[in-house]
């Protein structure tokens, strides 16, 4: 993959994972499931979110490097 899509699917990963992470969150508010202080758009959330979207950005360019050798 070059640059640009790599950075673009490591985008989408990312956003996926926050939206997904924030559904887990207001799934758990709705029903009464998580600690007291939980809430929406924390920053464990967006942690989460990043993580996901880095881990996909370094495989897309390793994937990149490998296939260049």
């Amino acid at each position: 993959m070059n640059d640009f899509v790599s950075l673009l699917v490591a985008t989408l990963v990312f956003c996926i994972g926050y939206w997904a992470s924030g559904l887990a969150v207001w799934l758990a508010i709705r029903f009464q499931i998580g600690p007291v202080h939980l809430a929406e758009g924390s920053l464990a959330q967006v942690a989460l979110a990043l993580a996901l979207g880095l881990a996909a950005w370094r495989r897309a360019v390793q994937h990149r490097g490998a296939r260049a050798a």
